[in-house]
């Protein structure tokens, strides 16, 4: 059995979408300075780092974070390797030459990987995935899709966000920032873990992906 962590560090200055903020870290106590222990506060948004956008995201009845169901986190989950298509967005005939063999989870691993995850600026040029291909999935019961980037969203779609409202809209659990750069191609049971923020939109999770266990 081999675990791997795909999640990102939550750390001031670390990559995160070009409209929102880098995180924020303070000294609440510190040891140092006589306290019995090290304190901190930490000022995050809900999209930052390897996290996932609830329904309520981009459909104001959607489901909160704390209302999905945890059975959608965690099980069988596919890792799809789309390198090859290069820096344009996943479309659906790209999922269909590999195929889902009936997952219900996906996680697309791109040229993010590689060319942008690795930095701390944002890049307008990531890889997304088009409508047509969020279409496909829901058409297809796929009920989580990832993405190694900030986005799930294409470039050239993200004035309207018609891949998120498909998703959104069809409750589909959406993961960005998933690192899985190093994770070879396959399956392997999922653990996502958000945490519970009542009311809340998104949240950062800490995802774990597991080879060389099957669904129980």
């Amino acid at each position: 059995m081999k675990i791997y962590d795909i999640t990102l560090d939550i750390e001031p200055g670390m990559l995160y979408w070009h409209e929102g903020k880098t995180p924020e870290v303070m000294d609440v106590t510190t040891i140092k300075d006589g306290a019995p222990s090290n304190v901190t506060r930490w000022l995050i948004g809900s999209h930052t780092g390897t996290h996932i956008d609830a329904p309520r995201h981009f459909i104001d009845d959607g489901a909160t974070v704390e209302q999905l169901p945890i059975e959608m986190f965690v099980g069988r989950t596919r890792v799809m390797d789309l390198i090859h298509i290069g820096d344009r967005a996943i479309t659906a005939d790209d999922i269909k030459a590999i195929g889902l063999d009936g997952v219900t989870r996906v996680l697309f691993k791109t040229t993010n990987s590689a060319k942008r995850m690795i930095k701390k600026e944002f890049s307008d040029d990531w890889v997304g995935i088009a409508p047509c291909a969020a279409q496909y999935l829901v058409d297809n019961g796929v009920q989580f899709v990832g993405i190694d980037y900030v986005t799930i969203e294409a470039p050239e779609h993200s004035v309207e966000w018609p891949t998120h409202h498909i998703l959104c809209g069809n409750n589909v659990i959406i993961l960005e920032g998933a690192k899985v750069g190093e994770i070879p191609d396959g399956e392997y049971f999922m653990c996502c873990l958000p945490m519970r923020l009542k009311g809340s939109e998104g949240a950062a999770t800490r995802t774990i992906l597991i080879d060389g266990i099957t669904e129980g």
